[in-house]
């Protein structure tokens, strides 16, 4: 890849240099970036340059949570419930092909800034999760963001939980519900972790060469995974040197079978397991107590805030100041399940924010700015398993960066004495946009996908939906009818 000089208006570096720096260029080659500086173009003579007038230059954001579904939930008819009553109402569908739904969602976070994901364990409404994750993989590379693809594993309770109540509760289903539920634990993930091993190592010789795609093990969570599974998947990603991504503690739900299964505390069970460590990241966490968040900092386990998924599926807003003020390492994601239906990963920085300011004069203090570009750069990339990779614009780091409008943040006005990285945190959107490049490949600029037809993504995308409709007047009622069974199991049981 020949050499490029990036020529914005002002740098920010990211890490400890959050404040903008003006007067900088950045120089690239293959991919990488060699100088960033007053000087940098010494580094790279007689190289292309890419002039960006009137724009700030930095990380591109990490997305540590999200599930590549390039159509949202509700465009595909499921409308916000408690997340159990939400996820049994997605039996209306039958498979969406993730070689049309995983394009979309890439393509919506690059226009976004986002450069770099977690795709965390998806079921798409059929039992070959092989075939899934090669259609995955092919898209995440052919959309050119960089992803880290998750194995899913589950053993239990992907009915109702806690598991030892699941059979009882199937057997009370009339017949016509056991029929929509078919076999209550089907072999969507990986069962084991023999089998969690054998997909890993089959996908990992099948990944490009270039390094942009990457696996994880993705244990679906403490309810529905056994402990025995969870400390040999987690002995099989030490010896592979894979990060572990898992969800935990999202809904009131979860948080009551939590406290049956492990009265120890969640955190400290999977601690005892060998899952936690800074190689895992745990979405959600929205019932963490105090003593967990403690476990998760001496760990240096990293927490992945889902603001917006949370409050539209009843799971409530988690304590994101309690944690920092604890010490953890905290990332963010969407879960494609943003407030306003987007992939604008900036969106859900304010709305973290937001949430974390507590009405209380001796409440920790709500994220700064540094702290919230943390969240969605470096934070992000260690959540990855990337650190010193990506998160940074430093030489050696790959050039994975974003452009921002800067008189689109300043707007009509802006007071000079404030600092940008607090406009920045305060005012940038998906609409600030200007480009986004992943390895030193420009994959949009000024509302275009240089290498893609975004017309026909989103075509595909559509076909592929109305292709996967399983709604027929009979299928529905039963579906709402499991529903409202799911939902009555659970508010029986919690509160």
């Amino acid at each position: 890849m020949a050499a490029l000089l990036l020529r914005p208006d002002a740098v920010l570096p990211g890490s400890d240099a959050m404040t903008p720096k003006f007067g900088w260029t950045v120089a690239i080659e293959n991919g990488a970036i060699l100088a960033a500086g007053p000087d940098a173009a010494e580094a790279v003579p007689g190289a292309e340059t890419l002039s960006l007038p009137g724009c700030l230059l930095m990380p591109g954001l990490v997305n540590a949570h999200q599930h590549g579904r390039g159509l949202t939930q509700v465009q595909l008819g499921f409308p916000d419930l408690i997340l159990e009553a939400w996820q049994t109402l997605k039996r209306r569908r039958g498979w969406l092909d993730p070689a049309a739904m995983v394009p979309l969602a890439a393509l919506r976070m690059l226009a976004a800034g986002t450069t770099a994901c977690i795709h965390a364990n998806t079921a798409w409404g059929r039992a070959n999760q092989e075939d899934d994750l090669l259609r995955t993989i092919d898209a995440y590379d052919a959309a050119g963001l960089r992803a880290i693809v998750g194995v899913g594993v589950q053993d239990r309770a992907s009915l109702v939980f806690p598991a030892e109540e699941q059979s009882a509760f199937f057997a009370s289903l009339p017949e016509a519900l056991r029929a929509v539920v078919g076999e209550p634990d089907p072999p969507v993930f990986a069962r084991t972790a023999a089998e969690a091993e054998a997909l890993f190592d089959r996908l990992a010789e099948r990944l490009p060469a270039h390094g942009r795609i990457g696996l994880c093990f993705a244990p679906a969570g403490p309810q529905w995974v056994s402990d025995g599974v969870f400390e040999a998947v987690a002995a099989a990603a030490r010896r592979r040197g894979a990060p572990l991504h898992l969800h935990a503690l999202e809904s009131v739900a979860q948080a009551g079978a939590a406290q049956r299964l492990y009265p120890e505390g969640t955190l400290a069970r999977l601690a005892s397991l060998g899952v936690l460590g800074p190689a895992t990241s745990i979405a959600h966490a929205v019932h963490v107590t105090g003593r967990e968040a403690t476990i998760a900092a001496e760990t240096g386990t990293i927490l992945v805030r889902n603001p917006s998924s949370n409050l539209r599926l009843g799971c409530g807003a988690a304590p994101l100041a309690e944690w920092l003020a604890a010490g953890v390492r905290v990332a963010i994601g969407t879960d494609n399940q943003t407030l306003d239906d987007t992939e604008d990963l900036w969106t859900e920085l304010r709305l973290a924010a937001a949430l974390a300011a507590l009405p209380s004069w001796h409440a920790p203090p709500r994220p700064d700015p540094a702290t919230l570009l943390l969240m969605a750069t470096e934070n992000g990339a260690a959540a990855l398993g990337l650190s010193g990779r990506i998160g940074r614009i430093a030489p050696g780091f790959r050039a994975d960066l974003v452009a921002l409008d800067l008189e689109r943040l300043r707007g009509a006005y802006a007071d000079p004495g404030l600092p940008l990285e607090s406009l920045l945190t305060a005012r940038a959107s998906a609409a600030s946009v200007r480009m986004t490049m992943v390895d030193g490949r420009v994959l949009y600029r000024d509302g275009e996908f240089p290498h893609l037809d975004a017309d026909a993504v989103a075509a595909a995308a559509a076909r592929a939906a109305e292709g996967s409709r399983a709604v027929v007047a009979e299928r529905e009622e039963r579906v709402a009818q499991l529903v409202e069974a799911v939902a009555a199991f659970h508010r029986a049981r919690w509160r």
